[in-house]
């Protein structure tokens, strides 16, 4: 195979990656937004005695078929983040069909209210599709791995509505590096991107009702820094309290029961906080647009946190990503609309501390710093506005994290049936 025969083949293979990644992000937000909405339409129209027993029963019963599944069919727990690193490190490239099982369960629990987002699921389906796409095309191990991270990318680019996020992800969390497979990973990112939105439209979903003016210079040298700092540790107290929860349910209960009493629980908070279900994307837009009182900001931010470590601690299944960017939102509003209270000439326009909370969440949490602003500016729109006090808070953030714990929330253990779970894949540059 000549080189421009070799390249001419990576580059149609990340075509069709990105454009299967995103009609598949499609299909995915349609079984996980019509499942949930259909659900729980009755609670936005109903009273309160036929918003509770929704409330509670949809979780605890959606979660338990879903935990039921998980049980019967072990490898279906393997999937998200970190087992894609996996699969690109140690099995070359080759991604299990088994792991789609994982996305469709992810978008059962997500129409079902658990804690979770989109976004992880996407991820394991991005690389299942360019694992698939690669094998086709028969490409080389090095042609097959790029191709998975240019699947990944699609897939987040197409959840995110962001090609650059998409790409700058690979290059944080997923090993990629700055050669020539840095163009197949960026035409897949573009293409799986221009699918979604082509189709349904959505772009800037996060978008401001009001232009946004840039912060004033006291604000960019004061206050943003110290809002990048207070980040950290804030990140670092859910990542622990999201490793601790892995332990809280008995081990020994079946896994079926301890998803099911997991999405009790959600669906106990729910009841009054009904903010804290599922992804979150509408309450971030709400949030935007019209605030919210900083109380109120500060007890989401922590309820958030303990329903989305309750729905994994018992074994669930789906995203991290939309989880983050909601707690991100609103320790943003609790620190934007804080200050502005106090001083509203540092903060004219705290919405846009909303915005940063996500930037400065997504580098504590995830531990992606570039990646995270570039993914809520492509969100919002508000590029410029961003670019700057971004850099700032989201750089100390991201410092400040690694110093306080040298892990991502990925470098968390995982539920070790799931580790038990999981088998050596023999490599194969080509059939099925």
């Amino acid at each position: 195979m000549t080189r421009f025969a070799g390249f001419t083949r990576l580059m149609s293979a990340a075509v069709l990656a990105g454009a299967v990644s995103g009609l598949g992000a499609i299909g995915f937000h349609y079984v996980a937004d019509n499942l949930g909405e259909a659900l729980y339409r009755a609670t936005s129209t109903g009273d309160w005695l036929h918003r509770v027993p929704i409330v509670i029963l949809v979780p605890t019963f959606g979660l338990m078929l879903v935990g039921v599944v998980l049980q019967l069919v072990p490898r279906s727990r393997i999937g998200g983040v970190r087992e894609v690193v996996d699969s690109i490190q140690h099995d070359g490239g080759v991604v299990p069909i088994v792991r789609l099982l994982n996305v469709a369960l992810s978008a059962l629990t997500l129409g079902f209210g658990g804690s979770v987002g989109p976004e992880g699921p996407m991820v394991q389906l991005g690389a299942y599709i360019g694992s698939w796409v690669g094998r086709r095309f028969r490409l080389p191990r090095g042609g097959l791995q790029a191709i998975v991270r240019a699947g990944t990318a699609a897939g987040v680019a197409a959840a995110f509505r962001s090609p650059a996020g998409g790409v700058l992800l690979t290059l944080e969390v997923f090993g990629a590096r700055f050669n020539r497979d840095l163009a197949a990973i960026g035409i897949a990112a573009a293409v799986g991107y221009l699918t979604r939105t082509v189709l349904l439209g959505d772009a800037y979903p996060f978008r401001p009702q009001v232009p946004i003016d840039p912060l004033p210079l006291p604000t960019l040298l004061v206050i943003v820094p110290i809002m990048g700092l207070v980040a950290a540790p804030t990140g670092h107290l859910f990542i622990r309290m999201f490793e601790r929860f892995k332990t809280v349910f008995p081990a020994h209960w079946p896994l079926a029961a301890r998803v099911a009493v997991g999405g009790f629980l959600v669906g106990c908070i729910g009841i009054w906080f009904p903010q804290v279900l599922s992804a979150g994307y509408p309450v971030i837009d709400h949030i935007i647009r019209d605030g919210m009182t900083v109380r109120l900001f500060v007890i989401l931010l922590f309820l958030k946190m303990l329903a989305t470590s309750t729905t994994f601690g018992s074994g669930a299944v789906g995203g991290l990503f939309a989880p983050t960017l909601l707690i991100g939102a609103l320790y943003g509003g609790a620190f934007g609309y804080g200050v502005h209270s106090l001083s509203p000439s540092l903060a004219p326009q705290p919405e846009l501390f909303v915005l940063l909370g996500m930037v400065v969440m997504f580098g504590s949490i995830v531990k992606g710093y570039w990646s995270g602003l570039l993914m809520v500016a492509d969100l919002s729109g508000c590029y410029h506005q961003l670019l700057l006090p971004g850099v700032i808070a989201g750089g100390i953030s991201y410092f400040a994290s690694w110093e306080i714990l040298d892990r991502s929330i990925f470098g968390m253990s995982i539920d070790p049936a799931a580790s038990a779970a999981r088998e050596p894949v023999t490599v194969a540059t080509g059939g099925a």
